[in-house]
């Protein structure tokens, strides 16, 4: 006779000794820690640049090392002020530019490190190769790319794609996975 599986401690009656697959796993320790997917956040409109802060703090909670978060929009959709409210989460309290002219800033200040780049001026895939595109796709480090739709081909599979769309009291900010 086989005797009922016992509980593990610390994540209560849920868990028993008995396998899980990993859904149902994750399932489990997303509603326990309140560990949302990314996309669960779209869309949403925001009409404030504090806002838009606001939220890439709230964005930055979900973001893991590796993960790549390219932000398509117009000038002025507030794409650098959605990546300073990531780089504030991350533990950034210096300023965070966009890295148009520099094309790539990184800020190893922030946990996971947090590499912003701006593909606006480029005007050859080359180019992003030329600063060593390959390698960074290699750090241990969140990405986060405005002007992504310069060199859509560039974007790995499974990135997180947020387009930021100009309302007249506002902005809305929709979700794509590449």
């Amino acid at each position: 006779m086989v005797n009922p599986p016992q509980e593990r401690a610390g994540l209560g009656a849920e868990l028993t000794t008995n396998l899980i697959n990993r859904q149902d796993f994750f399932e489990l320790i997303s509603k326990k820690f309140k560990i949302i997917p990314v996309q669960q956040l779209f869309p949403i409109e925001i009409h404030s640049a504090e806002a838009m802060k606001d939220f890439g703090s709230s964005l930055a909670k979900q973001l893991r090392s590796g993960d790549i978060l390219a932000l398509i929009g117009d000038l002025g959709a507030g794409k650098t002020q959605l990546t300073q409210g990531i780089a504030s989460a991350l533990g950034r309290t210096d300023a965070v530019t966009s890295p148009t002219f520099a094309l790539v800033n990184e800020y190893k200040d922030c946990a996971p490190e947090l590499i912003h780049f701006d593909w606006y001026r480029m005007e050859r895939p080359e180019e992003l190769l030329a600063i060593g595109w390959e390698d960074y796709l290699e750090r241990d480090a969140i990405l986060v790319i405005e002007w992504p739709d310069r060199f859509p081909e560039m974007i790995p599979a499974g990135s997180h794609c947020i387009h930021i769309e100009h309302l007249e009291s506002g902005r809305r900010l929709s979700y794509a996975q590449a």
